[in-house]
């Protein structure tokens, strides 16, 4: 109802909301910077992407009801891009979560005949910072770094040979490299 000398207005309803978080698949941590768009959703959908803060959180108020895809990416090839669906019921809050493969080499470090695992050897490609060392039993992951062909993965430690292998990485996977030999210097 009107009163009078008073312009009729619709009636104030409130949207739905969305909010979410993205995170590196293989961590669990969250991550910065990635840039999150809607890729799809009901007609009455406006396209928009966001960026997410410092704890990987994005946020859209006032959306219309419907089902919605979302995509998430970061520049370079340290992570894949990844998609998630919901559907949001109007003046509710819609969640989710999308996780980013990153891409990864892992792989075993011995030494010694017979060969042995070998701790804390030091493990990294020369075309970059990227590095890490190995654990008690051997192991090592380098999660996230540039996937490339033929990348330069160098092994060394204390009183060994320095060993190089080459290793071609794929976005967003993990590879498994061979088990690398150190022999004493």
């Amino acid at each position: 109802m009107t009163r009078p000398g008073f312009q009729p207005i619709d009636k104030i309803t409130h949207r739905a909301a969305l909010v979410g978080r993205t995170i590196d698949k293989r961590a669990l941590t969250p991550l910065a910077g990635v840039v999150v768009t809607i890729t799809s959703g009901p007609p009455a959908a406006r396209p928009d992407q966001k960026i997410t803060d410092a704890g990987g959180f994005f946020r859209w108020l006032d959306l219309p009801s419907g089902a919605y895809t979302l995509s998430a990416s970061l520049p370079g090839t340290r992570y894949a891009a990844a998609t998630g669906s919901l559907t949001l019921v109007s003046t509710a809050v819609g969640t989710l979560e999308l996780q980013l493969a990153p891409t990864a080499v892992s792989g075993i470090v011995k030494a010694g005949s017979p060969a042995t695992p070998l701790a804390m050897a030091r493990v990294r490609f020369a075309d970059s910072d990227d590095l890490g060392y190995t654990a008690a039993d051997g192991s090592y992951t380098l999660s996230p770094i540039e996937a490339g062909t033929n990348r330069a993965l160098e092994v060394s430690a204390t009183n060994f040979v320095t060993t190089t292998q080459a290793v071609t990485l794929s976005q967003g996977q993990t590879t498994a490299a061979v088990i690398i030999t150190l022999n004493h210097s």
